[in-house]
C-alpha cells in the first residue's frame, strides 16, 4: 500500500459546459488557466450525446485496455478522480436508454444540455505524480523520489 496526506488549499474550481463542448478538453483547458495542478475531482454530473471510455479488458498482469464509443442520450451520474502533476486520470459513470456504463473518461465524450464538475485543489506538497508500472498501468508517487513509499 502507498499512502499520502495532504490538507485542501483552498480554492475551488467550478466548470459548466454546454451543448457540443468536449468534456475532457474543456476541463483540461480550464486547468491551464487557472493554473491547476493537482486536484480532486468532487463532482461531476451532465449529459452527454457521445460518450469516449475505455475499461480493461482483462485480468492478466499486462493491462489491456478496450477503448469504446456510444452515441446518444446519455445521462451521467458520476465523474471522480484526480488531477496529479497536471495529469488528469477520471472514471465517469453514465447511462444510456438501455444500461450502464463505467471506465476511464477519454478525449471526445460531447455534451448535450451540460455538464457540471467541482475540483478541489490540493496543494503543492507533497509534490505527487504518476509513474508508469511495468503492467502498463500508472501509480501515483511522490515527485521528488518517483519511487513508492510507505
Amino acid at each position: 500500500m502507498t499512502s499520502f496526506i495532504s490538507g485542501l488549499q483552498g480554492r475551488v474550481l467550478l466548470v459548466s459546459l454546454q451543448k457540443g463542448e468536449l468534456v475532457l478538453e474543456s476541463l483540461c483547458e480550464a486547468f491551464q488557466k487557472y493554473g491547476l495542478r493537482n486536484a480532486v475531482l468532487i463532482s461531476g454530473i451532465g449529459t452527454l450525446r457521445k460518450a469516449v471510455y475505455h475499461r480493461i479488458a482483462n485480468t492478466s498482469d499486462q493491462a489491456e485496455n478496450q477503448f469504446i464509443t456510444i452515441e446518444g442520450p446519455m445521462e451521467v451520474s458520476s465523474v471522480q478522480g484526480l488531477l496529479l502533476d497536471g495529469e488528469p486520470h477520471f472514471h465517469i459513470t453514465f447511462s444510456d436508454l438501455k444500461q450502464t456504463y463505467a471506465g476511464h473518461l477519454e478525449p471526445g465524450c460531447e455534451v448535450q444540455y451540460l455538464a457540471e464538475f467541482a475540483f478541489a485543489e490540493l496543494p503543492e506538497e507533497p509534490a505527487l505524480t504518476r509513474k508508469k508500472e511495468p503492467g502498463g498501468f500508472s501509480s501515483i508517487v511522490w515527485k521528488q523520489d518517483e519511487s513508492c513509499k510507505e
